[in-house]
C-alpha cells in the first residue's frame, strides 16, 4: 500500500549543535516497512519518599489514588489514549492490519522491573491489537532489565570523559541555564515562598550522572505538578492551586529538560545507558531475527517498548534529536513515544528511516480528548530537507558511537 509521507512543521536541535528544519517536503509513493518504538509509561504517582517530599516543603502533598509510583488508573486510560491514536496511524498508513489480528507481525516488551511499565505495557498491548490477546513479554519482576539500561559491568561512565562532555554540552554557563534557573525560581515561589534556592551541582557514578541541589528538586517537583495536571486532580491540588494553568507549567517544566539534558540526552551518557534497546531498534528495523528476549521474529512488522522517559531520552541522545511539543510542555510527557520508521521509496527503491514522537497535548491528556492525541515528525539531522536518512548509513553511524562492550 502506497502511502504520501506528509509534511510537518518541526523544530530539532542535536545536543551537539542545532539543526532546525521549517518543514519536511511531502514524498509521494513511500511505503511504510517496519517501526520500532518505546513508549513511556502512563500517569503516576510520585516516586519520591514521603520524608523527600516533606523535606521540599512545609506544605501537605495532595494524596494519590495509588501507591508510590504506581500507574493511577486514569495513567493506564492515558496509556490507552496514546495507543488507539498510534494504531490509527499505523493502520491508516497500511502497517497494522484494520481488521483481524497482526499476530506475530507484533512484538512488545515491557520494562520487568516496575509495576507501572509492565501495567503500561499490557494496556498498550490490548489497545494496539483489540480483541485478539496480544502477548506481553518482560523480564523478571522488580529485576533490572539491561534491554533498558545497558550500563554494568564493562559498560560504564569514566568520570574524566564524563566531567568533558557535560563541560562540553554547557559551556561556560554551568548546568543551569536561564530558562531553567527561572524554572527554580518559580518552584521555589511554590514550595517554599521567601526562600532563596540553593546551588546546583552533577555527580558522575559509573551508572549515570546524579543532578543535585536545586535543579535536581524543581525539575522533579515540575514533573509532579505535571502529574497531578494529567491524572485531573482538582484545580487547588495542582502545585496547590499555584501550577493549574498550562502556561504556568510551561515556565516550570524547563528545569526537568535541562535535567534531562545533562542526565539522560548526552549522548556520552545516552550511548551507554540507551545502547542495547538502540541495537535491538536498528536489527529489527533491518529485518533481523533475534532468538534472545525480546525474541524477533522475520514477520514483525512493530516492536514497541513499554518503558520510561529516560529511554525516550537515551534514543533522543543516540540519534541526535530533540523537540519541542506543541501545547505539551513536557518533551517526554506520560504516554508518549518515540518511533523509527523504516520508509521504502517505491520509485528507487532506496530504504529510508524517519523519526516520529506521538505525545497528547497536556489538556487532551486531562481530558482524555483523543482528538487531542499528535505525532510529530523529527528530521534526523545530517540527512538533508527531508529529514530522513538512508537507513544503512544512519545504522553504521549510530553503531559506531556506541561502546563496543555496552548492549552487545
Amino acid at each position: 500500500m502506497r502511502r504520501p509521507l506528509l509534511s510537518l512543521a518541526v523544530k530539532s536541535a542535536a545536543l551537539a549543535g542545532v539543526f532546525c528544519l521549517a518543514s519536511l517536503p511531502a514524498l509521494a509513493d513511500m511505503v511504510l516497512e517496519r517501526v520500532v518504538l518505546v513508549q513511556r509509561h502512563g500517569v503516576r504517582a510520585p516516586t519520591q519518599s514521603p520524608e523527600a517530599l516533606a523535606s521540599w516543603t512545609a506544605r501537605q502533598w495532595p494524596s494519590w489514588p495509588v501507591g508510590r509510583g504506581e500507574l493511577t488508573p486514569r495513567g493506564a486510560q492515558v496509556v490507552g489514549l496514546m495507543a488507539d491514536g498510534i494504531r490509527a496511524g499505523y493502520v491508516a498508513q497500511g502497517l497494522l492490519p484494520a481488521t483481524g489480528c497482526p499476530g506475530d507481525s507484533l512484538v512488545i516488551w515491557a520494562d520487568g522491573a516496575d509495576e507501572r511499565t509492565r501495567d503500561s505495557g499490557r494496556m498498550l498491548a490490548d489497545r494496539l491489537a483489540p480483541g485478539c490477546a496480544a502477548p506481553l513479554g518482560h523480564g523478571p519482576d522488580g529485576q533490572k532489565d539491561k534491554v533498558f539500561d545497558s550500563t554494568g559491568g564493562a559498560c560504564r561512565l569514566e568520570d574524566k570523559a564524563a566531567r568533558k562532555a557535560v563541560a562540553a554540552f554547557t559551556g561556560n554557563k554551568g548546568i543551569v541555564d536561564p530558562a531553567a534557573a527561572e524554572a527554580i525560581r518559580r518552584v521555589w515561589s511554590i514550595l517554599k515562598p521567601g526562600e532563596a534556592p540553593g546551588p546546583s551541582s552533577f555527580k558522575v557514578t559509573p551508572g549515570g550522572i546524579t543532578i543535585s541541589g536545586a535543579l535536581s528538586v524543581a525539575a522533579q517537583a515540575s514533573e509532579i505538578f505535571l502529574l497531578q495536571y494529567a491524572e485531573n486532580m482538582p484545580v487547588a491540588d495542582v502545585g496547590w492551586g499555584a501550577a493549574a494553568d498550562p502556561a504556568v507549567l510551561a515556565v516550570l517544566l524547563p528545569a526537568r529538560d535541562r535535567l534531562a539534558d545533562l542526565s539522560r540526552r548526552l549522548p556520552y551518557l545516552a550511548r551507554r545507558q540507551g545502547a542495547a534497546m538502540a541495537r535491538i531498534m536498528l536489527a529489527t528495523l533491518a529485518g533481523e531475527t533475534r532468538a534472545a528476549a525480546p525474541a524477533i521474529g522475520p514477520g514483525v512488522k512493530m516492536l514497541a517498548f513499554a518503558g520510561h522517559d529516560d529511554d525516550i531520552s537515551n534514543m533522543a541522545g543516540i540519534f541526535g534529536v530533540n523537540w519541542s511539543l506543541p501545547r505539551q510542555p513536557d518533551t517526554a510527557p506520560p504516554a508518549a513515544a518515540f518511533a523509527l520508521e523504516r520508509w521504502r521509496d517505491t520509485t528507487t527503491g532506496a530504504v529510508l528511516v524517519g523519526a516520529t514522537v506521538w505525545y497528547a497535548e497536556l489538556e487532551g491528556m486531562r481530558a482524555l480528548d483523543p482528538a487531542r492525541v499528535r505525532s510529530l515528525k523529527v528530521p534526523l539531522p545530517g540527512c538533508g530537507e527531508s529529514g530522513l536518512c538512508p537507513f544503512d548509513a544512519l545504522r553504521a553511524q549510530a553503531l559506531k558511537d556506541i561502546p563496543a562492550a555496552c548492549g552487545g
